[in-house]
């Protein structure tokens, strides 16, 4: 019984230390000078105790980046005159995190001693009066309630110029949002004294107003208004700017680089243009290696030219088998791909999964018909359209950062300048004299493989004559073209309409596909291009994936605010 009176005499005696050690504020004194231009000098003087927990080096203060005005978010214009703990000059820095102006105060290497320190904070805010018709205002949330400490005691001291006293004025005490008036005011020496009558609570703080007759503060400078017009406007200007200078861009780019050259009439083409193979016919209608139809309609040239032997009697898989051929015969990158597939070896097998020659020749063939049919054909000026992208992507990012209130009109400038990219890019690429001339070339044989039947039956055609008989051959010669060229079906159709008892028996002589039954050539052909396509990319590197599944006012209202913690 003894021992447990005398815990208890223990705890009751050195309760008050441990009370008086928790972190606060003991005291949070803001002295707010209005001068004449409209700007305040704020001075606030900020005791805390530390204890080593949350304030280890020193504390920072939060002000907020932005204020409301006339339904606009306009940037506050802090200027920091200096910072002291203590009464000697303390180390600080500036830090912006979202809405938050933060005076980062102390060292990162200095650790505080515990018990009270006291803080003074003095900057300027520019243009915080307002102006109503009957009288001026300051308002001003003078502590701030986002605090991570209990403040014991508040004082805020508004000075007006001269001296001048007030038509009206009032506080507000608690949590955001409340109209708590916990305060007492004294008008001393020309001050407008408010002083808190009970502590404040974290995230609890005190906000001050003061109504005084206009004409004691002179009205916004045309300078700031101008000031203020710009930044309310400056990011739509920008936006207006980008569009207004990208159009002229533009339509200088497309004059100097994106008209395509005179083309002219289109008209059927018996024949391929002479020295171009399926797949350079592919890449110059195209503009570009669209799929496996190129390598596709390539394998099937080397097949009918006798230089492989396609062995398709597997839905699945396709083997092919070098044979002795007339290399004479084959285009240069279709030799070279040959070359480049069969190193080391006289069978393919595409379908049996990743083959890393094969990879590496058809990259090879890739590279040398994008080399050999690219820029001499046609140019996608791409440098033209990064300079837009680039200028366009600036162009939003500095219209958000200077937006003060974004509106659906920022928005829609900012889809007008993506929607002149994106025609930008349509219409900027073009073709070269002699890619324009080759690719109309390309289009009249391609008109011929696709009507094929149409001009059989109405010969006057434009370009002249009847077009060349049908036979086996001339099906075989022209079919890994209409692979290419994507016409395959009715070039196929008119060959079987036209000389059927042909198209009937017609087993290609290079192609092994007698374990499959077809209901017509066409069946056959797409059968063999289809699994050709599944082998092709089976033998390729597999690409991975993932998924996841007046007295209305408020504590809190008015400019300044923010809050504060330890660090």
């Amino acid at each position: 019984m003894t021992c447990r009176v005398f815990l208890i005499a223990c705890f009751a005696l050195f309760w008050p230390h441990f009370a008086l050690a928790a972190e606060q504020i003991n005291d949070f004194d803001v002295d707010i000078e209005v001068r004449k231009s409209g700007d305040i000098l704020v001075t606030e003087k900020i005791e805390v105790t530390s204890e080593g927990r949350q304030i280890r080096r020193g504390i920072f203060r939060d002000l907020p980046r932005y204020y409301k005005k006339n339904g606009a978010d306009l940037p506050y214009g802090y200027n920091v005159k200096s910072v002291k703990r203590d009464g000697e000059r303390e180390p600080y820095a500036i830090e912006r995190d979202g809405n938050a102006f933060r005076i980062r105060i102390g060292d990162a290497d200095v650790f505080l001693d515990n018990g009270a320190h006291d803080y003074e904070i003095e900057y300027v805010v520019k243009n915080q009066v307002r102006y109503f018709d009957g009288y001026d205002e300051l308002y001003w949330n003078a502590t701030g309630n986002y605090w991570n400490f209990p403040i014991e005691r508040a004082r805020a001291s508004v000075r007006l110029p001269g001296g001048a006293g007030a038509v009206q004025r009032a506080a507000y005490t608690g949590g955001l949002g409340r109209g708590d008036r916990n305060y007492d005011y004294a008008y001393q020496n020309g001050a407008h004294i408010f002083t808190t009558t009970q502590p404040l609570k974290m995230r609890e703080g005190m906000t001050v107003a003061v109504g005084f007759e206009k004409g004691i503060v002179d009205p916004p400078s045309a300078a700031d208004l101008r000031a203020e017009w710009w930044r309310r406007n400056a990011s739509l200007l920008v936006l207006a700017g980008a569009i207004a200078g990208l159009s002229l861009f533009y339509a200088w780019a497309f004059i100097r680089a994106g008209r395509d050259p005179v083309k002219g009439p289109i008209f059927p083409r018996y024949e391929p243009p002479e020295g171009y193979s399926p797949a350079a016919a592919h890449r110059i209608y195209h503009r570009s290696l669209s799929g496996h139809k190129a390598l596709i309609a390539t394998v099937l040239n080397l097949g009918i030219k006798g230089a492989i032997k396609i062995d398709a009697e597997s839905k699945k898989k396709t083997k092919l088998t070098r044979l002795e051929e007339n290399n004479a015969a084959l285009f240069p990158a279709e030799r070279n791909f040959v070359n480049g597939l069969f190193i080391g070896r006289t069978e393919v097998t595409l379908g049996d999964g990743y083959d890393s020659g094969f990879t590496k020749a058809y990259q090879a063939f890739q590279k040398e018909l994008s080399k050999r049919f690219g820029a001499d054909y046609f140019r996608w000026n791409a440098g033209y359209l990064i300079v837009g992208s680039v200028f366009s992507i600036i162009a939003a990012v500095l219209a958000a950062n200077l937006s003060v209130s974004w509106s659906m009109l920022h928005t829609n400038a900012v889809l007008a300048l993506l929607a002149m990219l994106a025609a930008f890019a349509y219409f900027i690429p073009a073709p070269t004299l002699r890619g324009q001339k080759v690719r109309s070339e390309i289009e009249g044989f391609r008109l011929y493989l696709k009507t094929a039947e149409k001009l059989q039956l109405n010969a006057v055609t434009p370009g002249g004559g009847a077009p060349p008989p049908m036979s086996v051959e001339r099906y075989e010669k022209n079919l890994p073209y209409a692979v290419a060229l994507g016409v395959e079906e009715p070039w196929t159709r008119h060959f079987e309409r036209l000389i059927p008892e042909e198209a009937h028996n017609y087993q290609p002589r290079w192609a092994n596909m007698h374990g499959r039954s077809y209901r017509s050539l066409h069946g056959l052909n797409s059968a063999l291009v289809s699994g050709m396509a599944t082998g092709v990319s089976s033998a390729l590197p597999q690409s991975s994936s993932s998924s996841g599944s007046g007295g209305g006012g408020f504590s809190g209202g008015g400019g300044g605010g923010g809050g504060g913690g330890g660090w």
